[in-house]
């Protein structure tokens, strides 16, 4: 037994036993209902986030062969994530359809495919099977239940991301290994921003602590790549810088406030790890190298941007600091039991602590699929239909125009964001989208003076469907939906509105 370490009786060691099975257990039972209430959302009709609209606009117009981010559909097709998503959902959409519960369940298959890659990688620092196994679960559950299991593009970002990391990670010097690791982050960056971190944390990390120049000619390609990436992308898809790029931008803010409640819910749901950390800090253990620096740098982007953006809660953290931490702490402590020991009896407290953030009932599905239905049914039953981002999915679905999917509001932020330097010669001109905006918001605007729209369902929010206008155009509210979208805890009130002769 090393100096320093306490020494234990057999009913210390009978009851440590105990204690820890019986966490493992609770962890295994909470991870299995978990699975049980998400593939319960995975099936449900009625959309669980307000951008789900846009994705499935984007896949289907792939299905019809049009380009969504084509000049003269920017405006309705496009979204303002990435093209990679809608394409790995595309072979799914054409044989099962593009509805909701396929494009959830490729993103699924993604977080599943990112968690076995994780699993692997742990397995390959020495950490055994079991906790392994709860380490891979306890990153996907943050994965799944912040965002991310919905019709996004989380799931495949974050397999691309792994798979990226899986590839380099055994010696991020080998040029082979970095060039399968650049390849596949530049496809995350076609799937969502920030997804092409790997290549850039491995060619800092070589810079840094292995070879200067080795490293040097590894940022050079990344950033080369970067840009050939975003230049073949603009070719291919004319609307793709302004719409994801200046989309971006324009969302781009920084907020400590945000930035301190989102590292302490993340600390609460992550307790194992860091319950790992504190254990492994004062046993003087030495984390893997690779992986102290990946989530180090992570902790650097988290700080420095991202963790103050105000967009999604927590899924910044939970999708580029987790995984790397988890292989860190758990890496220095696969030879010991007092780490082992930490993470398993942490896991309930943290799951007891996060319970409130999760959706553990699914008869509250069951009740606001009810009320979104009366939605749906209106839809269907209009020749003429009118919805905000909320319905967009089953508008388009039903084969009815949807002109605000949950993305519109960015777009016409994203004009002003982006530099005209920046998008001639190669990339749009800014006047195009613009264009293409004002004639959306013209086109609802004359639709409802002309009274063609013989039901608008609408927020009170909405961008392009105005109270004011309804108002004007002689069009009154009839009734009310009070919709929840219990995945996300959102709730609100759609009016119906009807013209009045």
């Amino acid at each position: 037994m090393s100096a320093g370490r306490p020494r234990r009786t057999r009913s210390h060691v009978a009851l440590l036993t105990a204690l820890e099975g019986g966490s493992v257990a609770f962890a295994l039972a909470g991870f299995a209902w978990l699975g049980v209430v998400y593939l319960r959302m995975l099936v449900s009709p009625a959309p669980q986030e307000m951008r789900e609209g846009a994705l499935i606009v984007t896949t289907l117009a792939l299905l019809e062969f049009r380009n969504p981010y084509a000049l003269g559909a920017l405006a309705e097709a496009a979204n303002l994530y990435g093209i990679v998503y809608p394409l790995a959902v595309l072979p799914a959409a054409w044989l099962f359809g593009a509805g909701l519960a396929v494009h959830r369940a490729v993103a699924g298959l993604g977080f599943a495919l990112g968690a076995w890659l994780l699993h692997g990688m742990l397995r390959r620092e020495g950490v055994d099977r079991l906790t392994a196994g709860l380490a891979a679960a306890l990153v996907a559950a943050g994965w799944l239940y912040w965002v991310g299991a919905t019709a996004r593009p989380d799931g495949i970002g974050v397999a691309l991301m792994m798979a990226a990391y899986a590839a380099v990670a055994p010696d991020p010097e080998d040029p082979r290994r970095f060039a399968a690791c650049l390849a596949v982050s530049l496809l995350g960056l076609a799937t969502k921003l920030y997804f092409v971190f790997p290549a850039g944390v491995a060619a800092a990390y070589v810079f840094l602590f292995r070879s200067w120049w080795r490293g040097l000619a590894f940022g050079v390609a990344v950033l080369g790549g970067i840009a050939v990436t975003l230049a073949l992308l603009a070719i291919l898809f004319p609307g793709y810088p302004v719409l994801v790029l200046g989309a971006n931008l324009a969302a781009t803010g920084y907020d400590l406030g945000h930035l301190i409640r989102q590292a302490w819910d993340w600390a609460v749901f992550s307790l194992p790890l860091l319950a790992t950390l504190g254990v492994v800090a004062a046993l003087r253990l030495s984390p893997p190298p690779f992986w102290s620096f990946a989530a180090l740098a992570a902790l650097a982007a988290l700080l420095l941007a991202l963790g103050g953006h105000t967009g999604a809660h927590m899924s910044y953290f939970f999708h580029l600091l987790s995984p790397p931490l988890a292989l860190a702490v758990l890496g220095a402590g696969a030879r010991w039991p007092e780490p082992r020991l930490a993470f398993a009896l942490a896991l309930p407290v943290a799951m007891l602590a996060s319970a409130p953030w999760f959706l553990l009932d699914p008869d509250r599905l069951t009740a606001a699929e009810a009320r979104i239905a009366v939605a749906g049914r209106l839809i269907a039953a209009a020749q003429t239909p009118l919805v905000t981002t909320e319905l967009a999915a089953l508008a388009a679905l039903d084969g009815k125009p949807t002109p605000e999917t949950g993305h519109s509001e960015y777009f016409a932020d994203a004009i002003a964001v982006v530099p005209p330097r920046l998008l001639a010669p190669l990339w749009l001109p800014r006047e195009t989208i613009a264009r293409e905006l004002a004639d959306l918001a013209r086109a609802v605007e004359d639709g409802l003076a002309a009274r063609r729209f013989d039901v608008v369902l609408a927020n009170r929010g909405s961008i392009l469907v105005r109270r004011e206008a309804l108002q004007r155009a002689g069009y009154r509210v009839v009734d009310r939906i009070e919709v929840e979208m219990a995945w996300s805890f959102q709730r609100w009130t759609v009016d119906v509105w009807r013209p009045v002769e």
